[in-house]
């Protein structure tokens, strides 16, 4: 997974661990299209992975569920509550799946 989030990330971008299974991109300069692009492609990939057991009995395969936001307004609590809730409700819809958060990035982009 890490170097999935390696090989998808550019120099200013800042894949990390947050908390026990999650992780995180951090994409300046990414609006929410974009960083649902780049979350879409990592997804795929991720479920793309065939990881040789140690046993040598077949393979094992992941998929991850990805929540996405964006602050224009430096938000950054916010940004990451958005985040996380795009991620819960990916989960809610079946897993393997990335989801758009709605609630305030309507509002930074000038929608109502």
């Amino acid at each position: 997974m890490a170097g999935v989030l390696r090989d998808n990330s550019r120099d200013a971008d800042s894949p990390a661990r947050y908390g026990g299974e999650e992780m995180a991109l951090i994409l300046p300069h990414t609006d929410l299209d974009g960083a649902h692009a780049i979350a879409e492609r990592v997804r795929a990939e991720v479920e793309g992975l065939r990881i040789s057991r140690l046993d040598g009995d077949g393979a094992l395969r992941a998929t991850v569920s990805v929540g996405v936001a964006a602050s224009a307004d430096g938000d950054k609590e916010g940004l990451v509550a958005d985040a996380d809730a795009a991620l819960y409700e990916a989960k809610r819809q079946g897993k393997n799946r990335t989801i758009r958060a709605l609630a305030r990035t309507a509002n930074v982009f000038g929608a109502e």
